[in-house]
């Protein structure tokens, strides 16, 4: 189940293409019966939200706030809160050259796969969708790869 929250108002066509892709990359990490939450965001309160956890005063995309620890024996149902910032989101998608929508389900994708217990080097501007590759990388492309199965066309 995919809990969205909308804090700040997404376009029309967002939410269930969202959730779809969302969807789709649980199914690709065996994570269907499990529980997200989405929400939706400015720039403001996700840099609120990066300062109080990382203590860096500064806007992003997307963070993720797993419930569990990777190695714990127990997942459990509710993996996690995704938070993206339509902001951010929107000026990535234009810098880009794609949609909103695309930009958010990439986003959705990325957080999810930190919930499930990956996670990936920090290179400084350069991101798995401006092909950072490796092996820390290769599951962040393919659960991109399954989010965009479920994205409609033109998405």
């Amino acid at each position: 189940m995919i809990d969205l929250i909308a804090r700040k108002r997404p376009p029309a066509g967002l939410r269930p293409a969202l959730r779809a892709s969302l969807s789709a990359a649980m199914q690709h990490f065996g994570g269907e019966e499990r529980e997200v939450t989405v929400v939706l965001v400015g720039d403001p309160e996700i840099r609120a939200l990066k300062l109080e956890h990382w203590g860096e005063d500064a806007a992003t995309d997307v963070l993720s706030f797993p419930t569990w620890e990777p190695g714990d024996p127990f997942m459990p149902p509710h993996l996690g809160d995704i938070i993206i910032s339509l902001d951010t989101a929107q000026r990535q998608a234009e810098s880009r050259g794609h949609s909103l929508t695309r930009e958010v389900a990439l986003l959705a994708s990325h957080g999810l796969t930190h919930l499930v217990g990956h996670d990936h080097p920090h290179a400084e501007g350069l991101g798995f969708e401006e092909g950072a590759t490796g092996e820390d990388w290769q599951v962040f492309h393919d659960a991109w790869a399954a989010a965009q199965t479920g994205l409609p066309a033109g998405a």
